[in-house]
């Protein structure tokens, strides 16, 4: 019965895509005199690409504003500089240029209490303007949220491109290296390559928020690495597989990013993401949440314990 109900929401939220047009407004807030952006405003960017509220064939105005402290002249540049950053870190992040209709600035909203001597805050900002009428469900990825089954599969992210099929379906799940477990917690990235159809990796040195899907900033080093190794072995599939640790009678925690329970998910879709704008053809990359099903300690006793489980792996699903 919940199976069904999933499946038949998820096919109400594809025709919803398909059969409606919709124009969304997001409001990005900037300090006074201030035109750079902050870490706030980047993470909302972050989240709204990450949660296809942005993605690349619709159609994007930009627009700065200021408020009326200022000369005319001054808050018409800071204005336009405001709405300019924004366009550059979406484009940075993935967005096509083309895609950005307009971005201009058009300096002091106007108002007729101008008396504050501190301003209106809530006039320093940028609107980012979405228009999703042109986009059709079929261009957009969005997995499936699927309850975890007895069997004990994880939850469903990339799909093959070839069949449609899940990467890990009807395969028993396995966390071999070379020589098994031990060698496997042992390797290094650059050892991805020595690896056969179906053996796995553990991407060591990527920490995510508590709670996050958002990648800390010192794990970039070791994601450039897998991406150079993508890079230059063209024929090299694989399928990145999330792992949560300390959650008990639950599928998979939650994230607080998106308030859903699917962290697991979220993280190797992070991933995925990265090394997709990085240029990576999306047929060579799947994900999967797995939760806790495949924990490495039973119950954590320890933080040590819960590092162990809380964790991304790498599996190959072809390198020829």
């Amino acid at each position: 019965m919940y199976k069904t109900l999933l499946i038949t929401l998820f096919l109400f939220s594809t025709y919803s895509v398909r059969a409606q047009s919709t124009v969304d407004t997001f409001r990005l807030y900037f300090d006074l005199n201030v035109s750079d952006l902050n870490k706030n405003i980047e993470k909302k960017i972050d989240l709204l690409v990450y949660n296809d509220k942005i993605i690349n064939g619709s159609s994007i105005m930009i627009i700065g504003y200021a408020d009326f402290l200022g000369s005319e002249g001054y808050n018409k540049n800071l204005s336009m500089v405001r709405a300019k950053n924004i366009k550059d870190y979406l484009v940075k992040y993935g967005i096509e240029a083309e895609d950005i209709k307009l971005c201009l600035g058009k300096g002091k909203i106007e108002r007729k209490d101008q008396t504050d001597k501190d301003g209106y805050p809530v006039d320093r900002r940028v609107d980012i303007v979405v228009n999703n009428q042109v986009i059709s469900r079929e261009f957009v990825h969005k997995p499936s949220v699927a309850a975890t089954t007895k069997t004990g599969k994880g939850t469903k992210g990339k799909k093959d491109g070839k069949d449609g099929k899940d990467a890990t379906a009807g395969k028993d799940y396995k966390t071999t290296g070379i020589s098994g477990d031990d060698s496997r917690k042992s390797l290094d990235i650059k050892d991805l390559t020595q690896l056969k159809e179906g053996q796995t990796i553990l991407l060591k040195n990527v920490y995510f928020h508590p709670g996050s899907h958002i990648i800390k900033q010192e794990s970039y080093e070791t994601l450039e690495k897998l991406y150079h190794i993508l890079n230059d072995n063209p024929k090299l599939k694989i399928n990145i597989e999330g792992h949560v640790c300390c959650i008990h009678d639950v599928p998979d925690a939650l994230d607080i990013d998106t308030n859903e329970p699917v962290l697991s998910l979220n993280r190797a879709k992070a991933i995925y993401n990265y090394l997709v704008r990085k240029g990576i053809s999306e047929d060579r990359l799947q994900y999967i949440g797995f939760g806790k099903q495949h924990p490495i300690v039973a119950f954590e006793k320890t933080e040590e314990d819960a590092d162990k489980n809380r964790r991304v792996e790498i599996r190959i699903v072809s390198n020829q």
